[in-house]
């Protein structure tokens, strides 16, 4: 079965950690090892889940060919959010980088909307399916990179509504994988 990558803020770890606690079809849980996934991996670890921590560049292939539903996360780093421009390079360096390996990638991005509103036409013709998290009128959560850059250090849980948007669009891109492997 096939491979989702999870690429995300800091600021959606807890919500990342209730939705993959929800899955029992993962069958293995990989984390990119830097500096910012510490916590995640703790926080994982402490609810059961068993994630393998990895380097990108030691990501095992045929990932997307293993028998069972995999999920690989990585936080997107601090550096990243100097500028609006340079986030934007720097995640849609490693959607690429990420989509040579998976089926799809899932973008836990809420709060730089203009940033990624080219994301989905950008990445159309890519050989992997791209979900992005939006509110209920389309439009990302949040509004700008400072509110991302200030929830790193003041990781606010976010309401039941909003957890059950991110696990709507976490399942959705799941039900697209896997239907397009099944076909």
């Amino acid at each position: 079965m096939p491979l989702m990558s999870i690429i995300a803020c800091t600021e959606f770890e807890k919500e990342i950690v209730k939705i993959l606690s929800e899955d029992g079809m993962i069958e293995h849980l990989l984390v990119v090892g830097d500096t910012m996934s510490s916590k995640l991996v703790s926080d994982l670890k402490q609810i059961g889940l068993k994630p393998k921590v990895l380097l990108p560049e030691t990501l095992p292939s045929g990932l997307k060919k293993s028998k069972g539903f995999n999920v690989l996360i990585t936080l997107q780093e601090v550096n990243a959010y100097r500028s609006p421009q340079h986030m934007k390079v720097e995640t849609y360096e490693k959607i690429k980088f990420y989509g040579l390996v998976s089926n799809g990638i899932l973008m836990f991005y809420g709060s730089c909307e203009q940033i990624f509103g080219d994301a989905l036409k950008d990445f159309h013709n890519s050989n992997f399916f791209l979900e992005l998290l939006s509110s209920e009128n389309g439009k990302y959560i949040g509004n700008n990179v400072e509110s991302c850059l200030s929830s790193i250090n003041n990781k606010n849980a976010h309401s039941s509504e909003v957890i059950e948007k991110y696990r709507n669009c976490y399942n959705r891109l799941k039900d697209q994988i896997l239907s397009a492997k099944a076909n």
